[in-house]
């Protein structure tokens, strides 16, 4: 294979070592083989361009991945034989072999220190992990710890990873502690999470009744759903043990939870009766897993390789999370269960889905926007054609119904998808929800564009090549990049106009 030539590709730079953070904009000739071999054959023949080691001895194959239109070669940086974080490259390539971008985070050797800097040990790290976490006092268990290489500025520091997690309240920590100085290089909240409440079946009390005002008492309370709020339905892909347990979705991390001794499997509870809130946790996740099958995402190209656990009553919060260590969501049962809302449901698991994909996904402000923005995309267009029109475009109605009211939107709602913001609307120090609106409603206007299958397959499939720390920009260019692979571009010049008309790139 033969170095891309100067003036055939384009170059994100990066900020502190002098080498591309990306290369992109080129389509390499097509290659047969492993992709793993095909992605370090372009690796060295393109190691000037991107300042890695000649014989690319640090780094470490992680895992290929093959979505439906590409495949997507990650690999690790190693120093001393302890691995750098965040210093990945990855090579992504379409199904014939063509490398079309490439990502590194790599360190050049000139930057890689001795391990002499690990002058404070594993204990002491943990220490003073403890006590920079919030409410310091409070009973915390170490997880797991990981002595590393950690990137600050145009330096490595030696560093120990250090991950707690605490209960009441739930709270799940990642603190990286410089095993040098004893500083706190970062400290990351681990939990995926949305500040949700509703009572929602399929989708909701209000949309299937297609009104909220006999939903809330004169003194502006929530009232019990009707009957005609309820939806029968089939759970499918229970493994017949008399209890929640399929080969999609499992609710064994719920305590105390319900188990059936009849044959026929029958779980039917009211809101409120014992075992309604894992049925619909079971319910959804399932059918919601079962459209990414539907979509190609199957055997090989499975996104979850075992069935994703979820515990209904994990927490008396108003909250609901995904845990990325525990690979497992959690709901609360604060002010209204929050695993009676469908939509929130859905929503805790587009976090699932792109950590499944992409692991840490949303550590910087943009990512963590576009996270709780897909969450919010993906809830409005799996349940679009259950919902009467006005409220398509509004995602836990239940939810925010009270907080809607009170804001005077028609119809109350937590949030909508129809946003007429631009990217020059993101705040930097902002909520990753308000954020989140700009890059759900980008992602509204593609589904309006093409329709839910291919607006949902793009969107899924672009996922496959971005990475904790990506933004707006890199991510409208890998949804580019996504129908290239899939459609050979044709739909090119719509999603151009959209990205233009919200300011986002793609760069």
């Amino acid at each position: 294979m033969r170095a891309l030539r100067p003036g055939t590709y384009q170059v994100v730079p990066g900020e502190y070592y002098g080498t591309p953070k990306e290369v992109w904009g080129f389509l390499a000739p097509a290659r047969a083989g492993r992709p793993e071999l095909i992605a370090f054959e372009f690796l060295t023949a393109n190691r000037d361009l991107l300042g890695i080691e000649t014989r690319l001895g640090g780094l470490r194959f992680t895992r290929s991945i093959e979505s439906l239109g590409a495949r997507h070669v990650i690999l690790q940086q190693l120093h001393e034989g302890l691995r750098v974080h965040r210093a990945y490259v990855t090579v992504h390539m379409d199904l014939r072999g063509r490398v079309y971008l490439a990502k590194n985070r790599a360190v050049p050797g000139v930057h890689l220190p001795p391990r002499t800097g690990f002058r404070l040990g594993e204990s002491e790290c943990v220490t003073r992990a403890r006590r920079r976490l919030p409410r310091p006092g409070r009973r915390a268990t170490v997880l797991d710890t990981e002595a590393m290489w950690y990137p600050y500025r145009d330096r490595l520091e030696p560093t120990w990873k250090v991950r707690i997690a605490r209960t009441r309240p739930r709270e799940e920590w990642i603190v990286y502690v410089n095993a040098r100085t004893g500083g706190v290089l970062s400290k990351v909240d681990n939990l995926a999470a949305v500040r949700g409440r509703a009572r929602i079946f399929d989708p909701s009390p209000v949309t299937t009744l297609g009104d909220h005002r006999d939903l809330v008492t004169p003194s502006g309370r929530p009232r019990a759903a009707p009957d005609a709020a309820y939806r029968s339905v089939r759970l499918a892909r229970l493994i017949g043990n008399g209890r929640l347990d399929g080969t999609l979705v499992s609710t064994r991390a719920t305590a105390g939870r319900t188990r059936i001794l009849r044959r026929d499997h029958d779980f039917r509870a009211r809101a409120g009766e014992r075992g309604f809130l894992e049925a619909m946790a079971y319910y959804h996740v399932d059918a919601a897993l079962r459209y990414l099958q539907e979509l190609g995402y199957t055997e090989t190209r499975a996104i979850f390789g075992e069935p994703l656990e979820v515990d209904v009553t994990g927490t008396r919060l108003d909250n609901s999370w995904y845990s990325p260590w525990e690979r497992r969501l959690t709901f609360g049962t604060g002010y209204i269960d929050d695993a009676e809302d469908g939509e929130t449901i859905v929503h805790e698991l587009g976090h699932a889905i792109q950590d499944a994909i992409c692991p840490d996904f949303g550590q910087s402000a943009e990512a963590a926007a576009m996270g709780e923005g897909f969450g919010d995309y993906l809830a409005a267009s799996f349940f679009a054609d259950r919902k009467p029109p006005a409220y398509r475009v509004c995602v836990m109605t239940w939810d925010g119904l009270l907080l809607g009211l009170d804001e005077g939107l028609d119809p109350p709602c937590l949030r909508r998808l129809d946003s007429g913001l631009t990217y020059r609307s993101f705040d930097e120090d902002g909520d990753e929800h308000e954020n989140g609106v700009i890059w759900s409603a980008t992602l509204w206007e593609i589904h309006e564009g093409l329709g839910r299958t291919l607006a949902d397959t793009l969107i899924l499939e672009s996922h496959f090549q971005q990475d904790g720390f990506t933004s707006f920009a890199r991510g409208a260019r890998a949804i580019l990049d996504a129908d290239r692979n899939l459609y050979r571009n044709r739909h090119r010049t719509l999603l151009r106009g959209i990205f233009e008309r919200r300011q986002i790139g793609p760069v």
